[in-house]
C-alpha cells in the first residue's frame, strides 16, 4: 500500500517536499492557509515593470537547486544575472563605493582605511575561539578582523541578507560555515583557501561566487509550475487546527475559508509553514512547551518598495547588483537592488527598476509606515546615494510583518527542539528557512534533506 504525507505550508520548502515525495510514489496533500502557493516567492507585473516582492533571485550553491529547477521543467525559463551584477556597492561617506572582489582591488580600495587593511594581516595568527560562551557575529568579526570590517562589510551585508543586527545574530548558528572555517582551520583566510578544495569535492559553490538566477517572468514561475504539477494534491485557504496520532496514523484537523472542518488521515506530517505559527496547532491535544516558545523567534518587519524611474532621472550608472548601507552611515533605508540591471525585462525601455528594503532589526518602525511616508524617506536617501531626482513612474509597496527568522545568540535551543520533536512524535518532520539557512537555496537544500529522510523511512 502506498504511504501518505500531509505537508503543512506552501512555501518553497513545502512545494519542494511535495514534488519530491509525489515523484517517489508517496501520496501527498499540501495544505496552505493562504489562497496561493509560494510564500515569499511573489512577483508582480504591471506596465512592463516586473517587481519581486520577496526574494529577488536564487543562488546556485548546490546541485540540488539546479536539479530541482530542471526536474520541474523550468530550465529553459531560467535567466542568469548579468555579468555586471558581480559588482556590489557599499555606502561610505554617503556615496556608493565598489566592494573589492580580489586582493589587488582590496589593496587600492577606498572602502577600507590603511589601518583596516593592515589589521587583516593579523587574522591568520589569531587563535580560534574556545567556545567558553557563544559569540555574536559582531564579537566574532571584531576579534578576527576589527571594527572597520564590521562597520563597512559585515553590518551592511547582514542588513541586506537577514535584515538583521550583527550584535545579536549568532555566528555559530546564523553563519555556520564562517564559524566552521575558524574551528577547523584556525583562520578565515586559511579556511577560504583550503575549504575551496573541499567544496569542489562536494560540488558546492560558495555564496560569493555562485551564479545567481531568476526566470523570465520572475520567481513566481516556481509556484505557478508547482500548481500545475501538484494539481489536486493542493488545498489552499486551509488552516490546520490540530494533529493527533492514533496508532500509526496521523489525523490532521483542518478548517477552510468557509468554516468547513475536516479530518485528513496520513502516515506522516511535514511542517513547512512559518515557525511562529506552529504554536497555533495542537499536537496530541496540547501545545508542547518547546513549540510555544517558538512564537518568540524574532522575525523583524520589512517593507519592500519597488520603484521605476526614467533612466535620465538616475545619475548613478547602476552597473552592479546594488548598494548596501552600513548603520554608521545613518540612512533610513537598508539597501537598494538594481533590479533592471541584474535581469532583463524588469522595466520599460529607457527606464530602470530599483528595489528598496526598509525596516528590519535596525529600524523596525520604518517598515510599518504608510506607502507615502516610506516613499518620502526613500526618495530622500536615493537622491543622496544614487543621484535620483523627481518622482517615480512606478511604485509598488509590500509590507512583511514577519519577514526573516533571526538566528540570534541562543538559537541552538530551537534547532535542538526540532530534533527533539521529531523523536518524540515519530512521523512528524520539520523543514524551512528556520532550520539550516534563510535563503531560497538553503531552504530548498534543507527540504531535500528532510524529504530524503522521509523517503528512507517510508519506502525502505
Amino acid at each position: 500500500m502506498s504511504k501518505s504525507m500531509i505537508i503543512i505550508g506552501g512555501g518553497i520548502a513545502g512545494m519542494t517536499a511535495a514534488f519530491r515525495l509525489k515523484e517517489a510514489g508517496i501520496k501527498v496533500t499540501l495544505l496552505e492557509k493562504n489562497d496561493r502557493l509560494g510564500g515569499a516567492l511573489y512577483s508582480h507585473q504591471e506596465d512592463s515593470y516586473l517587481a519581486e516582492l520577496g526574494p529577488n533571485s536564487i543562488l546556485e550553491t548546490s546541485p540540488l537547486v539546479t536539479e530541482l529547477i530542471q526536474n520541474i521543467g523550468l530550465e529553459e525559463d531560467k535567466v542568469y544575472a548579468n555579468e555586471s551584477s558581480k559588482v556590489r556597492y557599499i555606502v561610505r561617506n554617503k556615496k556608493p563605493v565598489p566592494l573589492p572582489s580580489s586582493p589587488p582591488a582590496f589593496i587600492v580600495s577606498p572602502l577600507f582605511s590603511f589601518l583596516a587593511k593592515l589589521r587583516l594581516i593579523k587574522e591568520p595568527f589569531i587563535e580560534a575561539w574556545d567556545n567558553h560562551y557563544e559569540e555574536s557575529l559582531s564579537q566574532f568579526v571584531i576579534r578576527r578582523l576589527g571594527q572597520e570590517f564590521l562597520d563597512y562589510a559585515i553590518n551592511p551585508f547582514v542588513a541586506g541578507v537577514y535584515a538583521g543586527d550583527p550584535d545579536t545574530l549568532s555566528v555559530k548558528h546564523g553563519f555556520p560555515k564562517l564559524y566552521a572555517l575558524e574551528q577547523k582551520y584556525g583562520s578565515l583566510i586559511k579556511g577560504q583557501i583550503k575549504g575551496a578544495k573541499e567544496r569542489k569535492k562536494r560540488q558546492e559553490v560558495a555564496k560569493q561566487s555562485a551564479r545567481m538566477f531568476s526566470f523570465r517572468e520572475g520567481l513566481k514561475m516556481i509556484p505557478d509550475r508547482m500548481m500545475d504539477l501538484l494539481g489536486s494534491d493542493i488545498r489552499t485557504s486551509t488552516r490546520v487546527k490540530a494533529m493527533t496520532k492514533k496508532a500509526d496514523v496521523w489525523e490532521i484537523h483542518t478548517i477552510d475559508s468557509d468554516g468547513k472542518e475536516q479530518v485528513i488521515p496520513a502516515d506522516g506530517v511535514l511542517y513547512t509553514g512559518r515557525i511562529t505559527d506552529l504554536h497555533n496547532i495542537e499536537i496530541d491535544g496540547k501545545i508542547p512547551d518547546e513549540v510555544a516558545k517558538m512564537q518568540y523567534i524574532y522575525h523583524p518587519p520589512v517593507s519592500v518598495l519597488v520603484l521605476g524611474f526614467r533612466r535620465d532621472q538616475v545619475q548613478h550608472p547602476l552597473d552592479g547588483f546594488g548598494v548596501l548601507i552600513p548603520k554608521v552611515e545613518e540612512f533610513q533605508i537598508l539597501g537598494v537592488l538594481f533590479s533592471s540591471s541584474m535581469f532583463e525585462r524588469r522595466a520599460p525601455k529607457d527606464h530602470v527598476t530599483l528595489t528598496i528594503f526598509v525596516g528590519g532589526t535596525r529600524q523596525p518602525d520604518n517598515a510599518k509606515k504608510s506607502t507615502e511616508e516610506i516613499l518620502e524617506l526613500t526618495l530622500r536617501d536615493l537622491q543622496t546615494i544614487l543621484g535620483v531626482n523627481g518622482q517615480p513612474t512606478f511604485v509598488h509597496h509590500t509590507y512583511w510583518e514577519q519577514a526573516i527568522p533571526q538566528y540570534n545568540v541562543g538559537y541552538g535551543k530551537y534547532k535542538d527542539s526540532f530534533d527533539h520533536l521529531e523523536k518524540t512524535y515519530p512521523g512528524l518532520y520539520f523543514a524551512g528557512n528556520y532550520r539550516s539557512g534563510i535563503s531560497v537555496a538553503d531552504t530548498i537544500v534543507n527540504s531535500e534533506e528532510v524529504t530524503s529522510r522521509i523517503k528512507s523511512f517510508y519506502l525502505n
